[in-house]
Order: C-alpha cells, then structure tokens, then sequence
C-alpha cells in the first residue's frame, strides 16, 4: 500500500502515514508450526494510517485480514495458543513460548468472550445451580445446562444477587427466566431467595448428592462423639461412611461385627443407609414422602443430636428434597465439571483474579464453538 493512499476504516476516510517495521509471532520454538526449533515471526513494513474526522484516532496499523488488530500474534498463532490453553496453564504455556502470561491471557479471553456472544440459551428450561471455591472463601457459583451438560454461566458470590447476574447474562443469551421451570441446587437461602425473585416459574429441587453429602457429615459427627468415649471406633470412620460395595470382605466383616455392639454410630449408619434406599427405591413422590417421614421421626427419637439436626434439615426442605422424585434431576453435570475446575485450579496453582478463573472454566468446562470464532 502505496504511501498516501487512502482507504475506508471505521466509516471515516483513513490516509496511509508511513510504513513502519512491525512483528508479530506466527509459531512457537519446537511448535508443530515451526519444525526447526525456534520461534517464527512475521516481520514487515507494516502502513500505518490517520483516520479523519472530527474525533480522529490518530495514527493507527492498518488492519490485516491475518492478524487481529493490536494482539501482536497471527490468528493462527492465537487459535493454537487456545487450544493450547486448554491443557496446560497458560504461566507455563507463557514460559515455553518466552511471552508474557498477559499477553497470552487477553488472547485467550478475547475468544472465549467471542464464542460466548455465539451461545444461545432460547429454550432452555432445566438448570442446575452449585458453588465451588477459588480461594479460601472467595466462592464462584457455575450454573449448568442439565439437558445439554455444558457450563453456560460463572458468576462470583452465593447469594441472591448471583441469581440476578445469572438472569441478566441469561437474557443477552436470549434465556427466557420465565421459561426455566426447574432448577436443582443445594439448601442455601442465598439460592433460594434469588431463584424465588428472579426464576419466578422455576420449581427448585434439592439434589440428592447435597442430601447424602449432609448425611454422612451427620453419621461423622455422631461417629466422632461416641469415638471419645469408646476405643472401638478408632480408625473405623470409613467404614460408615462407604457402602458396603466400596468395602474389603475383611472391612464389611469388621463393621458388621461392630453392630451387633449395638453402637450409636452403628444406628446412624443404618439411618443412612435407610435414606439411601429411599433414593433407589421410591418409585413415586407419595411413597418417597411417606418414607422420609418415618425416617424424620426415627431420626427424632434417636437421641442422636447429629442425626436429629439433619431431620429437622430435611423437613425445612421437605418439598424441594421431594421434588426430586419427580422429576430426577441432579447436578452430576456440576460435580463432575467441578472435579475439571479443581484440577484446573491445581495445575495453574491459583489464578491471578477470579476473571481468569471464569474465562478457564468457560474454556475447560463449556460447549464453546471456538471453531467459529478462530478460523480465518
């Protein structure tokens, strides 16, 4: 491009101002781009143009149908790095590539944002709702499709204004709140009081893994109480907190035999267990209810103070716990995205600030057409 020529950017007039050396990484060292072990660039005269206009933008690189504007990388560098990002931390990928991890990080979020703008959430109507930790307690909410299995939101916080940033990010997607009619989560009031405010038509469901997760800190709690007192139950902690399926022929022997000791922690095991055949068995909501009843009522003359605070649990959440039985969704999409997070966040070794954690988790855990946005 000839100096003085003109062209269109932007709807203004641009003039080109002169030519400047400029370049931009193309492969990494020893990259399946650069088969000779080092780092291949694209180096050029590059025009540089003045826009006109009232606001002008100043002296500005024209724009390259190869090269996104101001990344510095080509667009099949950026695509390789992404993909990259997907299984290495991006500090070690900035290493091995002797760029900055800032540089790399906006490249990165550049295109997940741009794949999210693609994302489309009409019709969506079943969703499940979980939070897990960054660090220590700064917590993250992740909300998931359950009829498409993929992540399709990450907001920070657990409380009730999470739902509402949810609801706004679910809108720009073309999410209906109205439409969502069920939403499986765990017992927190944050959650719930935002799900009643901004999901008005959703029927909230108490997953069942959340339930068996507080029944077995309750069947601790009473092992742990009666352990001080009785040297029998050293060492045993697993051995009512596994089924029995998940034991040694030697363990099970051992724990049956620890029963006929008629143990505390041996009635609030079996207390568990009864709540677990209640899962696998009911085959309606009547009967379920009927059954967590009884197991309410057995729990409260227990004199078990641990199992008598998980009743009354159950029964502020009656309704939603038996919901499940209706209709049998669970955030087994949300657990095992979480056991993806938690490697992410261990490889990386934490992350900088919670947008690179997002962006990682919609990278690592999200259906993202990235094909669309990355190829040239």
């Amino acid at each position: 491009m000839r100096r003085a020529g003109s062209f269109t950017g932007s709807s203004l007039e641009c003039i080109i101002h002169e030519h400047r050396r400029y370049s931009l990484t193309h492969a990494p060292a020893g990259g399946v781009f650069s088969q000779v072990g080092v780092s291949c660039f694209v180096t050029i005269f590059w025009p540089f143009a003045v826009c006109g206009g009232w606001f002008g933008c100043g002296v500005m690189p024209v724009p390259a149908p190869w090269a996104r504007p101001g990344s510095g990388f080509t667009l099949l560098f950026e695509a390789w790095a992404v993909e990259m990002a997907r299984h290495l931390p991006v500090s070690t990928l900035a290493e091995q590539l002797d760029e900055t991890d800032t540089r790399l990080w906006r490249s990165v979020a550049h295109y997940v944002d741009e794949a999210r703008r693609l994302e489309d959430y009409m019709g969506v109507e079943a969703i499940g709702i979980d939070e897990t930790s960054r660090r220590g307690r700064n917590c993250i909410t992740v909300v998931a499709d359950l009829v498409e299995h993929d992540v399709i939101n990450v907001t920070p916080g657990k409380d009730p204004a999470t739902v509402e940033r949810f609801s706004r990010d679910f809108m720009d997607h073309n999410g209906v709140p109205e439409y969502v009619r069920l939403v499986a989560c765990d017992m927190s009031l944050g959650f719930r009081k935002g799900i009643r405010e901004h999901l008005p038509h959703a029927r909230r469901i108490v997953d069942r893994f959340h339930v068996a997760r507080h029944a077995n800190e309750a069947v601790d709690k009473a092992g742990k109480t009666e352990g001080r007192s009785n040297p029998l139950l050293k060492r045993t902690k697993y051995l009512w907190l596994r089924n029995e399926e998940s034991l040694t022929e030697l363990q099970v022997e051992t724990k049956r035999n620890l029963t006929r000791q008629r143990l505390k922690t041996g009635r609030a095991c079996r207390m568990r267990e009864v709540l677990q055949d209640i899962y696998t068995d009911s085959r309606t909501p009547s009967e379920a209810w009927v059954r967590l009843h009884r197991l309410c009522s057995w729990m409260m003359h227990s004199r078990l103070e641990p199992m008598k605070d998980f009743a009354r649990m159950i029964r502020r959440h009656f309704a939603e716990i038996v919901a499940y039985f209706e209709h049998p969704y669970t955030n087994a999409v949300l657990e095992g995205a979480d056991s993806v997070i938690q490697n992410v966040k261990r490889r990386a070794r934490g992350f900088r600030n919670m947008d690179y954690f997002a962006t990682m988790i919609y990278l690592t855990c999200g259906r993202l057409d990235l094909k669309a946005v990355t190829t040239t």
